[in-house]
């Protein structure tokens, strides 16, 4: 792969501006932040106390809402402009820390009771990356501990018009142009963002990989997980193929033989420098 190829694949490395987060979080109020961590918690059913791993955390919402909540939690994310409003917002402590990384190199060991991803923050990378880090993320929790990932159904998205508007926030207005590949399972989308008072618009491409249920009870079960329970939504719903817009997948690790840790390498609860 040409050094251009790659960058181009690896769109996420410039669509995760500072722009972006201020226009997430236009769309993402608080209120929507503490349902949205009602429900985690109600999905993973946690130990006080519990220690999370936020993986792609974004600037920090959720991460926040469950460090104010008691528990101890490590927010990951690539994007250092996420980053640097994650701790604009909120101050880090005892309970609540922000670290750079690339989940495909997460080098944790059984140190959590849980690990998040939320809001299509996976499927971003090429054949195989996707399943590693999976593993990845698998060798971070603790024996018995719970991964959610939160992400888009493919059979209600290759149902989607190819174009349409829609607001993001106060001032924005966005024009999709979406591409779904039904074999592939590939949705690759070039947004046009224009801002009420700006100077013209702003174009940004992303493209992602989405998953079956199989698909997902497949690459769970290859990476020490037990697929428990698939969401439709933050409510709680069932997930049902033909309808839901989302599919939040809840896995369990064995809380007993073969240790991922032993199997990829050692290191306990902290990142390999």
């Amino acid at each position: 792969m040409s050094a251009a190829t790659r960058r181009s694949a690896e769109w996420f490395t410039r669509f995760f501006d500072a722009d972006y987060a201020a226009e997430l979080s236009e769309q993402k109020p608080p209120r929507q932040t503490r349902r949205e961590v009602d429900f985690l918690l109600r999905s993973l059913r946690l130990p006080r106390g519990a220690r999370i791993l936020d993986v792609a955390c974004g600037y920090g919402r959720h991460a926040a809402e469950l460090s104010r909540r008691g528990f101890h939690v490590v927010g990951l994310d690539l994007s250092r402009p996420m980053l640097d409003e994650a701790r604009r917002r909120f101050r880090e402590g005892p309970r609540l820390r922000f670290v750079r990384g690339d989940m495909r190199r997460l080098g944790y060991a059984a140190g959590f009771d849980a690990v998040i991803c939320f809001f299509t923050s996976f499927g971003y990378f090429a054949p195989g990356q996707n399943e590693t880090v999976l593993r990845r993320m698998a060798r971070a929790l603790r024996p018995g501990g719970r991964l959610l990932v939160d992400h888009r159904n493919p059979a209600y998205d290759a149902a989607l018009p190819r174009r349409h508007w829609y607001r993001a926030g106060r001032q924005r207005f966005i024009l999709e142009d979406r591409h779904f590949d039904p074999r592939s399972k590939v949705t690759d989308c070039t947004q046009l963002v224009i801002t009420a008072g700006g100077d013209g618009a702003v174009q940004r491409r992303f493209r992602v990989q989405e998953f079956s249920l199989a698909e997902w009870r497949r690459m769970l079960g290859q990476a020490g997980l037990r697929l428990i329970r698939a969401y439709a939504g933050y409510d709680g719903r069932a997930y049902r193929p033909a309808s839901s817009e989302r599919l939040i997948a809840v896995a369990e690790k064995a809380a007993s033989g073969p240790r991922m840790d032993e199997r990829m390498g050692n290191g306990r609860g902290r990142p390999r420098s």
